[in-house]
């Protein structure tokens, strides 16, 4: 007897290979949401489940400029430490010291997250040649560390103190700018894009880029436009795959081409200054001025140091790239947010910030000197609690856990603090009372620009800028609010620059 076998086929069809396609990935994505959710090291710190299996969660919010306040949402549900994404953990500091802020961002010099990867730009740099993307954010501590050895005199207290000046200049022509409105909307935070932009260019290479002095209703600066456009592209290069990236940037629309080529745009700008001054140093034109900038001190830099520690051309570029785009943006929202709180608080709080002011400044057409600014109480609560309330940057500032050792983070067990009183309502007498034992955990927990050894380089130049310019406008006008300005147009949104416009009313004393 003859033994036989018998042999199955599954025929391979079209539905078929299309059920294959679809199942596979799935199966994938199912298996990898249930290691995530219950075998991940991570499984055991708390939050929603669907923040554990996927990205999308997260990915959504981020899109909606809403990141920061659905993680606040989630602290107030799951506590201190939350699991945001699947691999990544959020935590509110429950310790009036902040200990476990200050380790992670200061201790332990962690670098950056992969956030600020998104921050990059294509080159075209006429006789050089970059060959491929390149980041002007600084990711790794070590690189960062060595940058700011170079330029932090730059930014120091006294220097800021010599850039004084520029800065009253510019305030008094955003005033005469105002004046020629008429008592017409005066859209600020525009306003205060072309004050930075000036102040900035003249500190980094002593350029005198005039944004300001050109400012008309029909006027149009290539630089902030860029920067305007930059903002928002970071938020899509932070999500999209760069290969799908690649792919529609080549949109054959003009808008859309310029959009996509924002960051090219302002580092070829920036470029071209440098090289400008690299020609003026070589004609010895540098040593004229009275006051050393930004690209003075990288320039001195390679003069004095082994050659492999050289910046490049690309290098110094790259630098004044970041601080122009560090600068601008966040100075303009905050200026922008604090006038529209000030326009909307009661009278008696107005008449105490203007009479401070009124005193301090007898001639509303002469501002005093830095220090005399710095120096004023009131004004100063007024600046705290606006960024207290409203990052200019709102974002939360990632940073990767080290190699090695597990990171102890918190326990869960621990009940959230009241460091701020009422913390959603606007209240510069939180900052005045000078029996509140809480005022050292207030500032302490106060860090708009970061904490630690990456904190922002440029604050006391913004600060700077921005106190002058708020000295000077609420000393020479009454600040009124828009009809057109309220809660949801100056709500805070999670992005490098802010959608809505403060348009406020001011009219002469």
């Amino acid at each position: 007897m003859n033994s036989s076998s018998l042999h199955f086929a599954v025929p391979i069809t079209v539905p078929t290979i299309l059920a294959s396609a679809i199942l596979l990935p799935l199966s994938l994505l199912f298996s990898r949401g249930i290691y995530h959710l219950y075998f991940s090291p991570l499984s055991s710190i708390p939050g929603p489940w669907y923040a554990a299996v996927s990205d999308l969660w997260i990915i959504v919010h981020t899109l909606r400029c809403r990141k920061v306040r659905a993680i606040d949402d989630l602290f107030k549900v799951y506590g201190p430490v939350v699991r945001i994404a699947p691999t990544t953990v959020a935590f509110l500091d429950p310790d009036y010291e902040q200990q476990t802020t200050r380790m992670v961002y200061t201790a332990l010099k962690l670098d950056k997250g992969p956030i600020y990867n998104a921050v990059q730009m294509n080159g075209h740099l006429h006789s050089y040649t970059v060959d491929s993307q390149y980041r002007v954010a600084i990711i790794e501590h070590n690189v960062h560390a060595k940058y700011k050895r170079i330029f932090s005199s730059h930014y120091s207290p006294g220097n800021i103190a010599l850039l004084h000046p520029d800065m009253k200049v510019s305030a008094e022509l955003l005033i005469q700018k105002i004046m020629e409105a008429k008592g017409q909307p005066v859209d600020i935070f525009h306003g205060m894009h072309l004050v930075m932009i000036d102040l900035i260019l003249k500190s980094t290479f002593g350029h005198d880029q005039g944004a300001l002095e050109a400012w008309s209703e029909n006027s149009h600066d290539i630089i902030m436009s860029a920067i305007e456009d930059f903002a928002l592209l970071i938020l899509i290069q932070g999500i999209v795959p760069n290969w799908l990236f690649s792919v529609v940037r080549r949109f054959p629309n003009k808008r859309w081409q310029s959009f996509c080529s924002s960051g090219d745009t302002l580092f070829d700008t920036m470029a071209d200054f440098v090289r400008e001054q690299q020609n003026e140093k070589d004609a010895g034109r540098l040593d004229e001025r009275d006051k050393s900038t930004l690209i003075e001190r990288l320039f001195a830099h390679n003069d004095s140091c082994a050659p492999k520690d050289r910046l490049s051309f690309k290098d110094m570029t790259s630098e004044s790239t970041t601080h122009l785009l560090a600068g601008v943006d966040a100075s303009a929202v905050a200026v922008s947010y604090i006038l529209w709180r000030f326009a909307n608080q009661p009278l008696h709080i107005k008449q105490q910030i203007q009479a401070e002011l009124d005193n301090a400044i007898p001639d509303a057409g002469v501002l005093p000197d830095w220090k005399t600014l710095h120096n004023l109480p009131i004004l100063d609560a007024l600046f705290k609690e606006g960024l207290r309330l409203h990052g200019p940057i709102p974002t939360f500032l990632e940073r990767l856990a080290p190699r090695g050792e597990p990171l102890n983070l918190l326990g869960y067990q621990l009940p959230p603090a009241l460091i701020f009183e009422n913390p959603e309502e606007f209240d510069i007498s939180r900052w005045l009372d000078d029996t509140n034992e809480l005022q050292d955990a207030m500032s302490q927990a106060w860090a708009p620009y970061g904490l630690g050894t990456r904190i922002c380089i440029g604050q006391h130049l913004a600060r700077g800028a921005m106190k002058t310019v708020l000295a000077a406008l609420l000393r020479n006008f009454d600040v009124l609010p828009c009809p057109e300005t309220n809660d949801k147009t100056m709500n805070m949104m999670e992005l490098f620059r802010t959608f809505g416009h403060d348009q406020c009313v001011l009219e002469a004393h």
